[in-house]
């Protein structure tokens, strides 16, 4: 933006010449996101932060929304700050989140981050002891469910 600047006006009259106040011109462009927000997993019970840094011209202004799966986009804060706190009430599932930044220019949205909050494990089969001899092989089965299976 090339433009930007002080500017003047000077007219003149033979030898005359009075110049105006200077004016100055300041060029805004929308926001420019830099940091997005990161997917995470959280255990149920517990919050976690997510953070978007943006830069531009002016004030920024930021402001968070959540969508839960097949709902649309529902603004949960507008305390205008780079990051946002889970609420610890959240119960089991996906979550996704992302921040708009704004300032006179225009708004975008940052990519979606998905915060996965999961249950305690807890086992539903568990293995069964077997007697065996040297030279035999055994399987050992085991099922869990919930949580964040590995």
């Amino acid at each position: 933006n090339s433009d930007a600047g002080s500017y003047v006006c000077t007219v003149m009259s033979g030898s005359l010449s009075v110049m105006s106040n200077t004016a100055t011109l300041t060029i805004y462009g929308r926001p420019v996101i830099r940091d997005h927000p990161t997917s995470s997993d959280v255990p149920l019970n517990k919050s976690m932060t997510l953070t978007c840094r943006a830069t531009g011209l002016g004030a920024l202004m930021y402001s968070w929304q959540q969508r839960i799966s097949g709902s649309g986009w529902t603004t949960v804060s507008n305390d205008n700050t780079t990051s946002y706190t889970t609420d610890t009430s959240l119960a089991i599932g996906q979550y996704m989140y992302r921040c708009r930044v704004r300032n006179e220019a225009g708004s975008v949205v940052s990519n979606s981050a998905t915060v996965n909050v999961y249950g305690r494990p807890s086992i539903k089969t568990h293995p069964m002891s077997h007697l065996i001899t040297v030279g035999m092989s055994v399987t050992l089965n085991c099922e869990g469910t919930g949580g964040r299976l590995i």
